[in-house]
């Protein structure tokens, strides 16, 4: 009697820790606190407006529209900074804006015409000064110019910017195709030699990266998108897109190149080509990409895909091969 008494508690007290589990979590997932690590995220729209989000399925305002749509987004320290005609700059969670640079050169549509560089703790911007360059070291409040080239460089004009996974940077100037590389935030910007790209003033390209390969971009669609995986010195180019322009290129999280195209929406890297990615609408054109994840109590991770386009957010949870639009809208930038 006692050895079945036993049994049976023993089977009760299995069923009840069975029962608390599967209480607890879901997907490995801890519900009891849920997100540790909550994303946020920032979307401008084509009238000028900012809104906020941590889910992606509903939207805060926090600056009404002003006619000005961004160009880029970035968040730097507690302060956010976008470029629309000029740069402007929020210390207060967005809820304020000031101008903090005029010199941001005009008419550059692409999110790569800023960038923000944790590791050393600044942030550059592709300037109409001699110089190229200016960077700011205390958050956007406060820009000088980026004095800090090679002698043998002549031209210090620059068009976009991007960093490698290794913490290289490179600058790019589509109108004479030249490619500038710094290594630390100590050393001087000089000049790459490039192999294998088209001709000079065939397109207009802009930087990308996905970990330590370099992409560049045609915008206008003539040329499509090409890769260096040696710093920038050898090209190829990628197969697959169509011929419209490409208006934006990311890789989130380093997983996956995805470009987003004019009224034909966004094609994904699968084995050295380009493919269409489904559920977006007919003649969505994709201008902005960005990559956010929650993180967990049991730190878990999940990723989600984000594309700014001309109908709406849409998301993807399978690594930007499927997209479900969240949001309606017609939004210009994501961060």
């Amino acid at each position: 009697m006692r050895k079945n008494y036993l049994l049976y508690k023993l089977g009760v007290l299995a069923l009840f820790a069975v029962a608390f589990q599967s209480c607890k979590k879901e997907n490995g997932i801890d519900n009891d606190t849920v997100v540790k690590k909550p994303y946020g995220m920032y979307i401008g729209d084509n009238l000028g407006s900012l809104y906020n989000t941590n889910t992606g399925d509903s939207l805060k305002l926090i600056f009404p529209p002003d006619g000005y749509a961004p160009r880029s987004i970035v968040t730097s320290g507690m302060n956010i900074l976008w470029v629309k005609y000029n740069t402007h700059l929020s210390q207060d969670n967005g809820l304020n804006f000031n101008p903090t640079d005029s010199s941001v050169l005009k008419g550059l549509p692409w999110q790569s015409i800023m960038l923000n560089v944790d590791d050393q703790d600044r942030v550059y911007l592709v300037s109409s000064k001699p110089n190229g360059i200016v960077l700011s070291e205390d958050h956007g409040k406060t820009w000088v110019e980026d004095t800090m080239w090679d002698p043998g460089v002549t031209s210090k004009l620059v068009t976009s910017l991007t960093q490698l996974k290794n913490k290289t940077m490179f600058a790019h100037d589509f109108t004479t195709d030249k490619i500038y590389k710094r290594t630390s935030k100590t050393s001087p910007w000089t000049e790459v030699t490039a192999n294998g790209l088209p001709a000079s003033g065939t397109g207009a390209f802009y930087l990308s990266h996905i970990n330590d390969a370099l992409l560049l971009t045609d915008y206008t669609g003539n040329n499509g998108v090409w890769h260096s995986e040696d710093n920038g010195q050898n090209w190829a180019k990628y197969t697959g897109l169509p011929a419209t322009e490409l208006l934006s290129t990311d890789a989130p999280f380093d997983n996956v190149v995805l470009v987003g195209t004019d009224s034909m929406g966004v094609y994904r890297l699968s084995g050295g080509s380009f493919v269409p990615a489904t559920g977006l609408n007919t003649y969505t054109s994709v201008r902005a990409i960005a990559g956010k994840n929650n993180i967990y109590k049991n730190n878990a991770e999940k990723q989600y895909y984000y594309l700014a386009t001309s109908t709406g957010l849409y998301r993807s949870e399978d690594g930007g091969q499927t997209w479900t639009m969240t949001i309606t809208g017609n939004f210009s930038a994501i961060f």
